[in-house]
């Protein structure tokens, strides 16, 4: 029997959350990377997430779990002012030094920097945000009576 990864959690509770699903309907599962994890809490998802791994016989049914239960969390990659998908995740301009500093701190102590110093921008609208959206839905104003 074949292990094969079903989603990378951001926590182990998000990970146990899915594995407490997966047993609810018989499939069997592992975690893989749940101590570092915690470990690594701010770092980058590909290094510091939680692998939930599963049989290759129950794939398939596992992925129509995490779909019919709305496990699997939408991509979020637009604009939320004008619905672009030409955005880029930068420093913000006011805290270019805080964030140096903070990186150098992190670096002397061993924990991660965090992520406040960052921020969306849009090369379309030009405008900055704090998170992209999944789908954009413009807001239409209502005309007055």
């Amino acid at each position: 029997m074949k292990t094969i990864k079903l989603i990378t959690c951001n926590d182990a509770v998000q990970a146990h959350i899915i594995q407490g699903a997966l047993a609810n309907e018989g499939i069997d599962s592992l975690l893989h990377n749940e101590n570092m994890s915690t470990l690594l809490r701010g770092y980058v998802r590909d290094i510091s997430g939680v692998d939930v791994l599963v049989a290759d016989c129950d794939y398939e049914a596992a992925v129509r779990l995490l779909q019919q239960n709305q496990m699997i969390p939408e991509e979020q990659k637009f604009c939320p002012f004008c619905g672009s998908d030409q955005i880029r995740f930068v420093l913000k301009k006011e805290h270019r030094m805080k964030a140096i500093s903070a990186a150098i701190a992190s670096m002397l102590a061993g924990v991660p920097p965090g992520d406040n110093h960052w921020e969306y921008i849009c090369s379309h609208c030009g405008k900055a945000f704090e998170k992209p959206v999944a789908e954009f839905n413009p807001v239409v104003p209502e005309v007055g009576d």
